[in-house]
């Protein structure tokens, strides 16, 4: 046990450590550091000693990174302060489980090999993870990467394949520094091979511009989440934000954030009214997030509402867990009661509903937490000019998520070089253009129109074509070549 307490230790603090790779810290070079630790100290060891570390790693990596999650389900979700902290950890202890199979796996089965097992078993179970039971596709190792040269892999192979990039130059320094001479002329020319490879591919453009742009202003209420809904705050509401939009009935587009209308649409004609009126001498495209309810299904719908002639809708596809439905209901509904967490109950939209085509462009739709899915912008290409995305973190309030959220919506921009429009709540609101760079911004937690322009995009980029598809086959291949060789030796 003696002997293990230092590298378990070790370990922990390299986990704890890596949250800081990602958004607002950006040191993006922990991205390879921290895993680097992981290999080095479970490779050669005991399958059952790889899990323990691994687990420990990742208990604190998304014990740090998500901590965020329990503000949600304390302050605003009407749950005890213990239910909220169980039920955060529960999730955390879950989602850690991927990270410490990925080494217990390489050593299980690939014990002579297992240091370039590790970082092909952690990309594909990440991938995993990004779906399995709804996914979790937050913190991926490739997010990190927005701002570094390691970047240009995006547009090619998206988040993951740039994850599995720098995992694998983690492996890569790991050999370097433990094996033989010749093995480590490999690692070396690989390394060498990545980062030549990368300096090419930054500067190459996929996507081609329309050479035409759209004026646009974002609204940004800051409407308080606990007062959000209260009957007694809806003209304060509305008013609030048909004054920050004075500016905005000059833009192309202006756009409210999620649920910015605190009402169904079937019962909010007096407020859709005043803004008709708005728009009347206008010519605006407006949007805002609002509840819908159809009223033949009684199912109802987180969406956008898209009004311009005449009034269309974007619903919501890829709901959060536990916060817009409840997964397993029969099994876990006593559960939920149990730890008093009340339960939101929205329907799923077409999820090949992805673009709106207006007279301004041809717009790609997303709420809130579906720019975390890569797949779903994938759905909307190559026809979206542009992307759009309304959120609400002050569910998070003045924490790492909002910050985090930015950057997932930037990595969205390089993988399909698009611009993209993202007006939220409470901030951070932005422009982002086709390359990640943030045009203009928001403050956090003021009312705040955000108003410039932006460019349009038209093309694919090699990973809006293919997708996750060569990367998995990839990874996949070599693990069997590699089981075989392991079997053989």
């Amino acid at each position: 046990m003696i002997k293990h307490a230092l590298p378990r230790f070790t370990v922990i603090l390299a986990g704890s450590a890596l949250p800081f790779a990602f958004a607002p810290y950006d040191f993006y070079i922990l991205a390879i550091i921290c895993p680097l630790i992981l290999f080095s100290l479970c490779h050669q060891q005991t399958s059952k000693e790889a899990f323990l570390r691994g687990y420990l790693f990742a208990l604190f990596y998304f014990g740090i990174g998500v901590n965020w999650l329990h503000i949600s389900i304390n302050l605003f979700g009407g749950v005890n302060l213990i239910g909220a902290l169980i039920f955060t950890y529960l999730l955390v202890a879950f989602i850690s489980l991927y990270p410490a199979l990925s080494v217990f796996l390489a050593i299980r089965y690939f014990s002579r090999h297992s240091i370039i097992a590790m970082p092909l078993l952690w990309i594909l179970l990440e991938w995993l993870r990004g779906w399995f039971l709804s996914g979790f596709p937050w913190l991926n190792i490739g997010t990190s990467q927005t701002d570094s040269l390691f970047r240009a892999y995006m547009p090619v192979i998206g988040d993951y394949g740039t994850g599995f990039i720098i995992v694998s130059l983690a492996a890569s320094f790991v050999i370097i520094f433990r094996y033989s001479s010749n093995i480590r002329w490999s690692a070396l020319f690989y390394i060498s091979l990545i980062i030549t490879l990368a300096s090419y591919l930054l500067p190459q453009q996929w996507s081609t511009p329309l050479n035409r742009s759209l004026s646009v202003t974002l609204v940004q209420g800051a409407i308080p989440q606990e007062v959000k809904w209260k009957p007694e705050m809806r003209k304060h509401t509305l008013d609030s934000y048909l004054s920050l939009s004075e500016v905005g009935w000059q833009s192309d587009l202006l756009i409210w954030p999620e649920t910015a209308i605190p009402l169904f649409y079937q019962v909010a004609n007096e407020y859709l009214t005043s803004i008709r009126e708005k728009q009347t001498n206008s010519n605006t495209l407006f949007m805002s997030g609002i509840a819908f309810q159809d009223t033949t299904t009684r199912q109802y719908f987180n969406s956008i509402l898209i009004q311009d002639e005449e009034d269309r809708f974007y619903h919501k596809s890829q709901l959060v867990p536990f916060g817009e439905y409840l997964p397993f209901k029969p099994l876990l509904g006593g559960i939920l009661k149990i730890l008093e967490i009340p339960m939101s109950d929205f329907s799923k939209g077409d999820p090949s509903a992805k673009t709106i085509i207006t007279d301004k462009a041809t717009l790609g739709m997303s709420i809130c937490y579906e720019d975390a899915y890569s797949e779903i912008f994938r759905q909307a290409m190559p026809d979206a000019n542009i992307f759009i995305n309304i959120s609400n973190d002050a569910w998070f309030g003045d924490s790492l998520a909002p910050h985090q959220h930015l950057q997932i919506a930037k990595v969205r921009t390089i993988e399909y070089q698009r611009s993209l429009l993202r007006a939220t709540n409470t901030g951070i609101s932005a422009i982002i253009d086709y390359n990640s760079n943030i045009v203009l911004r928001s403050p956090q937690f003021i009312p705040y129109a955000l108003s410039g322009s932006v460019e349009l995009y038209e093309g694919n980029t090699p990973f809006s074509r293919f997708g996750n598809i060569p990367m998995l086959i990839i990874c996949s291949v070599l693990l069997l070549l590699l089981l075989r060789l392991n079997n053989k030796v």
